[in-house]
Formats: structure tokens, sequence, C-alpha cells
């Protein structure tokens, strides 16, 4: 199955063609941002990344995450209604983005979290937090709880809305891990992510993401600005496609924060999400729960463990890099935990196995058995032991 794998690769790079593109980085004029491809969690480009920066309107994204970690914990309901109240209509700034709800109106609280997913509706955002947890300060307080499980370091919140105060802060790494949080840990909001319109019964409200219209592999998430001055965009890409009979998936998570404009967040956003598709290629290795090697078992009549890997193995690497390389570039090793002994357990960790590309890492994971493996009987493990001895095995 090892074999198998590096064919795979050699007929991959025949057919991939020559490539001229570089994967120097491109220059942006965003004051923050990062790149990563989500499949392998490989970070592709970056600057400033870490830096403290105003999270703008991308403070909505955490409000939709606590809102649907209150779901999971059954603080409320997807289906709960919200009654609205004047804090929905008059915390936000006259210039913000709104739903236009109404005092005294009733909301559901899966619509709400789908106007500030689909328009960033401050109103709705407001209504959301006292909804959930009856005030704003309470949200606030879970939200920065949540920031710091999710493990933003550079992150801190003091307004469920944009704000401009030194409490109120993040980093486009922090704000690339809410994002990949969010498509992970809250597949009901999946949908909403790309829906392009939506109607208060008055208002037909576009989708603030703008990329939406610009190719179909952007599926979300978040585009906005604070106070026409800082322009903001989170944004995910994703692509299944067929290349020389094989078929790839790209998922890459783009932030950029800090552009002076909507022309500039709009070029460099675009600028480093194609940069980042056309120059990486991300192989799958080896899918999950297939046979990868067959290793010797002790003190059992099957004598031998199909192995493999709980979750599909990605690796992501340069375009070009495949290309110089090919397939001589590659190298697999399969380690195992001696000794292997009957019973073994479907899924129990039988060893490791580490890919490596021009003599660096690439990839490491545990391998697992496929299926069990039996003890044999008694007589048969006295054969076994005296085979070992002899060197018969």
């Amino acid at each position: 199955m090892i074999k198998q794998f590096f064919l795979l690769v050699f007929i991959l790079c025949h057919f991939l063609g020559t490539v001229n593109a570089a994967t120097t980085p491109p220059q942006l004029q965003s004051e923050s941002w990062v790149l990563i491809d989500r499949l392998t969690n490989t970070t592709l480009a970056h600057k400033n990344a870490d830096k403290r920066v105003n999270p703008g309107n991308t403070v909505l994204l955490m409000v939709l995450y606590t809102t649907e970690q209150a779901i999971k914990e059954n603080v409320i309901n997807r289906s709960s209604l919200v009654t609205i109240n004047n804090d929905a209509l008059s915390i936000p700034p006259l210039n913000a983005a709104r739903f236009y709800l109404e005092p005294n109106q009733t909301v559901s609280v899966s619509n709400l979290e789908k106007a500030v997913a689909v328009m960033g509706a401050n109103d709705a955002a407001v209504a959301l937090a006292e909804g959930v947890y009856k005030t704003v300060e309470r949200f606030i307080e879970k939200m920065n709880d949540n920031a710091k499980a999710l493990g933003m370091k550079n992150t801190h919140y003091s307004s469920i809305i944009g704000a401009n105060t030194n409490q109120h802060y993040t980093s486009a790494r922090d704000t690339l891990i809410l994002a990949n949080a969010l498509l992970n840990d809250c597949p009901e909001l999946s949908d909403f992510w790309t829906i392009k319109s939506i109607n208060n019964g008055v208002l037909n409200h576009n989708n603030s993401n703008s990329f939406l219209w610009r190719t179909d592999s952007i599926k979300g998430l978040h585009r906005s600005n604070f106070q026409m001055q800082s322009w903001e965009s989170v944004i995910y890409y994703s692509r299944d496609y067929l290349e020389a009979n094989t078929r790839f998936s790209r998922e890459l998570l783009a932030v950029t924060m800090g552009a002076d404009s909507d022309r500039e967040n709009t070029t460099d956003t675009m600028k480093l999400v194609n940069w980042g598709a056309d120059n990486y290629k991300t192989l799958l290795l080896y899918p999950a729960n297939e046979t990868i090697d067959r290793l010797p078992v002790e003190l059992t009549d099957d004598a031998k463990v199909r192995v493999g890997v709980k979750e599909n193995l990605y690796v992501t690497l340069p375009r070009d890099a495949i290309l110089q390389k090919g397939e001589k570039g590659f190298s697999a090793t399969v380690t195992r935990l001696d000794p292997l002994v009957a019973p073994i357990k479907q899924g129990e960790k039988i060893g490791e196995i580490t890919v490596s590309f021009s003599g660096k890492v690439i990839a490491n994971t545990e391998l697992i058995a496929l299926h069990d493996v039996q003890k044999s009987n008694f007589w048969l493990r006295q054969l076994q032991r005296l085979k070992a001895i002899f060197g018969l095995q």
C-alpha cells in the first residue's frame, strides 16, 4: 500500500506540467493577515498575525460561537423565542448594519443567528446576547471565556459589536482560530454562510460577504468594515476537483485585517486566496481505515494484523517542489509497538507512520488495528514459541 501511494504521486507529477509561479508570499497592503490550509493546518503565509488590532465587526463571529456553545450547554434552544427590547435598537450606532428589528417583536434564536451570520446585523447580536444570558455584560464574560478556551492569546472583548476601546482587541491568527472553530464545531451554521440574501418581512438584505459572488469556491464566512476606516475579511475557500484522474480537496482559510478601503481589502484578500490555491497542493496520502501495511502478531492464528490511519492523512506542499522532486522526494517509514501480542482490539494503537519529503518530516500519525485479532489456543502458542526459538518464523 505504501508503494501504491508513491505511484499516485508519480502519476500526479507527470500530469501537472510546468509551474512558473514562485511560493514567495504576495505583498499585501493590509495591516495583518494569515492564510492556512485547513486540511493539514499548515500556515502558508502570514504577516503581523499575532499583532493586537481592533476586531471591528469580526467580533460578531464570537457572538455566534458563544451562542452555539450556550445551545450545546442547554442554556437556550435554537427554536427559543427572544423578545426584542430597546437595547437592541439603541446600543448599535446609527451607521451599524441592522436587520431592523422592532420593539417587542419575538424572533427565534436561529433567525437572529442567521441575521448576524449573513449580514452582520448589530441589532440581532444585541438581541442574542440578552436573550441567551439576560445581560450584555454576562454575554461578554462568556465570549472572553470562550476565547481563552480556544487559545486566542491576543484577544479580549469589551463589546459584542464594533467598538473603539483599548480593552477590545484581537489578532489575525486568533480570528482564524475562531473561524476554524465555527467551521469545525458549529455545523448548524454551515448553511448560513452562503445565503445570498435574507428578508425581514419588509427589506431584503444582501450577504455582507461580497466574495460569495466572485466564485463558488468561496463558502463564507465574514466581511465587514469598522467605521469605514478598517476593512476585514475572513474567507473560507473550499474546492474539490479532478486532476490527472485523481481527486483533490483544497480548503483554505484566510484572514485579512486593517485595510484602509473596500478596494484594498478586496484586492488583498483575493490575491492571498488565489496565491494559496495556485501555489500549493494538498495530497491525500492515506484514506482513513484503509490497509497501509500488515504487521506480524504473536500468539494468534491470524499471524498478521492489518493497520491503517483513523482519519484521512493529508499533506500540503508547494506545487513546484512536488514537480521538481517527484516520487523520489517522498519516503515513508512504519514503526510498530513491540511486542505485538494478541489479543488486539480494532482501533488499538499499533505503531506510527512517518512521511518525509526531501528529507524533512511532513506527516506523522498513529497506526491503528483495522480489525480484532484473537489469541490462539495453548498448543498453537507453544508451537509458535518453538518456531521463534529455532528461527522458523
